[in-house]
């Protein structure tokens, strides 16, 4: 009977084991099934997003294509439309015949080459100012800083210690000019020597992103928060006590900017704004573009190209998400443009942006005096009579001083020490500055930045005859 249950028992046992192998079996089978469905689906995955990944490609170079389809269409109606269009137009063929990346890097090194040159002939080569052994009174320090800007990216600036060595000292934030593009620390560094020399001032040079490498609004973006970090006591010496911003051609431009920002946004106050040959308009339809003649063809051609090269790109077409599908392939391909411009957030053509055409700007109350310095035969000098037409419109007589020099001498003059007119404007508007930030006249400068009223007392146009 013990025997039996013994047998019995092993039978259950065996048919236990028996089972229990079966389901691991069976199990293993499951798994591994499970797990090459699941390898077949991630490859099928892969696969789909390697394709929308391609069909993505594919629809953003669709979407270049269109852009310079409308670019060209756009050339191609200025050619038939015949006149100083069609001229211009033709200019604009012939620099595509580079991208505009490598464009630009020629650009930049043609210029710095042009500016950094030593002019032995010239008298006035070897007297830099803040830097020659001979002029020890206007021997100045230099410090390369840097500081945190937009998106946490660290921005490069200049700061020229003209004025008091210890302490804050009244200080100038200076944007370089050249179409956004070209310009730098190294090309202006006389102009702002000079300035800090002979105003006592603090001139703070900025480093800004330029295209194309970053397009608007990265510019204006760097420039307005240098001007934030220096009015907070950045440099490190503590609040400067007043402020100003000065510029060239398209660092004017975004001198104007700040000025306008920190208005309306309850910024830092600007107590004046120097503004040498500004560029103000970049609408290709403005007063300036429409004034061109062939005498200023190849000019107004590098313009409308600055103009293209810092222009923001349409956003880029985002990849659908994964329960999308593939009914977006079937989605038109829209373009943020209108007659082949780039919209802003408004919706507007970008350039009427105010932070890129400071002409575009409602009203101009409230705005800092004003120092404008321009020749009168550079192409751009109506815009310069533009916004200082306006401030005396909208601020009164005594918010702009301008200094008008007799040609020939086109635009961007300043930033060439070996002109004796060079040498005068800056020693101008130097004074001006040191009037504004430091003497007498500061204290008048700050009730005229708040005044919501100026009546007519000065403001004069000096004009200047041709030094030879």
């Amino acid at each position: 009977m013990a025997v039996v249950d013994v047998l019995a028992r092993k039978g259950y046992y065996d048919e236990l084991v028996h089972t229990f192998e079966s389901i691991r079996i069976k199990r293993s089978g499951v798994e591994k099934q499970i797990r090459e469905g699941y390898e077949e689906r991630l490859g099928i995955e892969a696969e789909i997003a390697a394709l929308k990944d391609r069909l993505l490609a594919l629809r953003k170079t669709m979407r270049n294509t269109q852009r310079t389809k409308l670019e060209n269409n756009r050339l191609l109606q200025d050619l038939e439309g015949g006149g100083i269009k069609a001229a211009i137009a033709l200019q604009m063929i012939k620099f595509g015949s580079m991208t505009v990346e490598g464009r630009a890097k020629q650009l930049r090194g043609t210029f710095r080459d042009d500016i950094l040159v030593d002019r032995p002939d010239s008298p006035h080569a070897r007297e830099q100012l803040g830097s020659s052994p001979s002029h020890k009174h206007t021997s100045i320090q230099v410090k390369d800083l840097l500081f945190k800007g937009p998106e946490k990216r660290k921005v490069r600036v200049r700061a020229y210690y003209g004025g008091a060595l210890e302490g804050p000292s009244p200080t100038l934030v200076y944007f370089h000019g050249e179409g956004y593009i070209m310009g730098d620390l190294d090309t202006h560094d006389w102009l702002c020597r000079s300035l800090a020399a002979m105003g006592r001032v603090t001139v703070v040079a900025v480093d800004y992103r330029r295209p194309p490498e970053t397009r608007f609004p990265g510019a204006f973006l760097d420039a307005y928060a240098a001007l934030r970090w220096v009015a907070a006591g950045g440099l490190g010496d503590g609040v400067p006590p007043t402020v100003g911003v000065a510029g060239d051609s398209s660092g004017a431009a975004l001198a104007a900017a700040c000025c306008l920002q920190a208005r309306d946004q309850d910024g830092p106050e600007v107590m004046v704004q120097l503004l040498f040959y500004p560029w103000l308009d970049l609408n290709p339809e403005g007063e300036t573009m429409q004034s061109a003649t062939i005498e200023t063809v190849e000019y107004m051609a590098e313009l409308d190209w600055q103009r293209r090269a810092y222009a923001p790109l349409p956003p880029e077409p985002e990849a659908p998400s994964s329960e999308a599908g593939l009914d977006w392939l079937n989605e038109p391909i829209e373009e943020a443009v209108e007659e082949g411009h780039p919209l802003g957030p408004d919706g507007n053509p970008w350039f009427e942006d105010w932070r890129a055409s400071p002409l575009a700007a409602e009203t101009f109350i409230d705005l800092p005096p004003a120092f404008v310095a321009y020749a009168e035969d550079d192409p751009l000098a109506q815009e310069a009579e533009r916004y200082c037409e306006r401030l005396r419109q909208e601020c009164g007589e005594d918010s702009v001083h301008t200094l008008c020099m007799q040609g020939p001498l086109s635009h961007g003059f300043m930033k060439y020490q070996h002109l004796p007119q060079a040498h005068a404007a800056v020693t101008a508007a130097a004074a001006f500055a040191a009037a504004a930030l430091r003497g007498p006249l500061a204290a008048t400068m700050r009730s005229m930045t708040t005044a919501k009223s100026r009546k007519s007392t000065t403001g004069q146009v000096v004009t200047l005859p041709s030094i030879a």
